[in-house]
């Protein structure tokens, strides 16, 4: 599990080095080794989880442009997030489309009961021991928000290995761009928009329409809670025991697990929020 999460690490540190075509021939390379190995549709998941991502971070991360006076200014890191952001709310919209047969039609939640029955029956041949107390837990925690964890892991994996992949180059001396203060991270306001976008359609909806837009504002507040992480960064940087602190911080967001995220998207939103209000604004992820 860890060497599969770690997958993409590879195709971005080549791609971040060598640029976009060295990307796309070393994810083309990685499709027939994965054919090979394990079967030609094999390679289909393989282009969406791994390659897709990994081609992204690299065209995005490598734009710069030149400044009046002759500086360098490369791509922010909050563009490149967003970047991301949408790709895996699209994967959402195109993953339910491609459901065949759902079995209820749209006005009772076709898709949603589509997802019970398959979760009902990867438990029956990985789990066929569960009492029926149990089924209906696992159920109960997978099914509501199954689409937005299945995005919300493809988005944590593109953003881990990506910084991963910038920090290694660093080391080796071979990065093409210098590494963005992640803690001056700025969002597009875009993100914003389609934020209060699904969380109204999320809260009015019903059937398809609901649910999927409920598994968008999950997935859309992760962005929210890097934000989130990148302002404690920020107000820890260069003071006492900042190490101590921060590792505090990340073990208690460890063992609270995912709901532990939601204050810290809020810290987020909060940063967002009041943006304007800031006398200087950072060049981390402003529009331009």
């Amino acid at each position: 599990m860890l060497l599969s999460y770690l997958a993409p690490l590879p195709l971005m540190m080549v791609g971040l080095y060598r640029g976009n075509g060295a990307a796309v021939a070393a994810g083309l390379a990685a499709m027939v080794a994965v054919a090979l190995a394990a079967g030609g549709f094999a390679s289909l998941p393989f282009a969406v989880v791994v390659m897709l991502p990994s081609l992204v971070v690299v065209r995005q991360a490598l734009l710069w442009r030149s400044n009046a006076d002759g500086s360098v200014e490369w791509y922010p890191p909050g563009l490149v997030l967003g970047w991301l952001t949408g790709a895996g709310l699209a994967l959402i919209v195109i993953g339910a489309l491609l459901i065949p047969d759902r079995p209820d039609g749209v006005e009772s939640g076709g898709l949603q009961a589509w997802v019970a029955d398959t979760i009902g029956n990867t438990l029956d041949m990985v789990a066929p021991n569960l009492t029926s107390e149990q089924r209906k837990a696992a159920a109960d925690w997978w099914v509501p928000f199954f689409p937005a964890m299945v995005a919300s892991s493809w988005l944590a994996m593109a953003v881990v290995n990506a910084v991963t992949a910038q920090g290694f180059l660093v080391r080796l001396g071979r990065n093409r761009r210098p590494t963005p203060s992640y803690r001056e991270l700025e969002l597009p306001l875009w993100l914003g928009v389609v934020l209060a976008a699904v969380a109204i359609t999320g809260g009015v909806a019903e059937g398809d329409l609901g649910y999927l837009a409920r598994s968008a504002v999950v997935v859309t507040l992760i962005p929210f809670a890097l934000l989130g992480l990148a302002t404690v960064h920020g107000w820890a940087a260069g003071r006492p025991n900042a190490r101590v602190f921060l590792a505090a911080m990340y073990g208690g967001l460890f063992l609270a697990s995912a709901w532990a995220l939601i204050p810290v998207a809020g810290l987020g939103l909060v940063r967002f929020m009041t943006r304007f209000r800031r006398a200087e604004s950072s060049g981390g992820g402003k529009e331009e």
